[in-house]
């Protein structure tokens, strides 16, 4: 876990880096559980940034749907809409089969909307530290790491689960076959470098009861821990 003292860190209004309230950046690998780390999180009191909510709510932005037909062509809009035109909408499955077949294309998508994303993330998280009723804010986003987003969090969490637990999670809550799990992980970092990036490691191996103590420690840990020197 990482350590630097606080007092580097402190501003006017607060401790961590926003504020008087600490972002957190929420990673794992594919299956790993986060989605059930943040929602005890939310009944804690925190407010969750879905990232994947917040990416899939840009895709029906006009410009950002436009640039991305323009850059994948028509073959991404979803032909359940009477026609192609202003009120088509971007198919996912039919763009995630171009971008996760090739690392140049989801490069290529990544380029027009990661940085929107960030836009948003750094927007929502300056309202919620001005509103102040949040215990913590937690940027849910896979790919955290990946795309630069970990500078906006005072700390980041690994939600960790072995791999036969999470592929089993996988094909029972998703449908999704082994090569489609390999295809997810293969966009993201490896898990142990992406492990070994997080201050702070949750198990989420054995239930649900424990897995709310775990969460239970991180609440304990943000009481005591300084933000790390490399995110400040």
């Amino acid at each position: 876990m990482s350590s630097c003292r606080l007092t580097d860190h402190a501003n006017s209004d607060g401790p961590w880096k926003h504020g008087a309230i600490p972002v957190i950046g929420l990673i794992g690998g594919v299956g790993s559980g986060k989605s059930a780390v943040a929602a005890i999180l939310a009944a804690r009191g925190g407010v969750v940034i879905d990232a994947d909510r917040v990416g899939h709510e840009l895709l029906t932005v006009p410009a950002v749907r436009d640039q991305i037909v323009a850059r994948f062509g028509d073959k991404v809009l979803d032909r359940r809409v009477s026609a192609v035109g202003s009120g088509s909408r971007i198919d996912r499955s039919a763009l995630g089969e171009i971008v996760f077949a090739d690392p140049e294309r989801r490069r290529e998508l990544e380029a027009i909307v990661h940085p929107r994303m960030r836009d948003r993330f750094r927007s929502e998280i300056e309202r919620l530290t001005r509103l102040g009723d949040a215990g913590v804010i937690v940027l849910d986003a896979a790919i955290l790491l990946e795309a630069g987003w970990d500078d906006l969090c005072d700390h980041v969490v690994f939600v960790d689960a072995p791999r036969s637990v999470r592929r089993r999670r996988v094909a029972e809550q998703r449908g999704w076959s082994l090569g489609a799990l390999e295809a997810r992980e293969a966009a993201q970092w490896p898990y142990e470098i992406k492990r070994s990036r997080a201050d702070i490691i949750l198990a989420n191996d054995s239930g649900i009861d424990n897995l709310d103590r775990e969460v239970g420690r991180l609440d304990e840990l943000l009481r005591r821990i300084p933000v790390p020197s490399d995110r400040r």
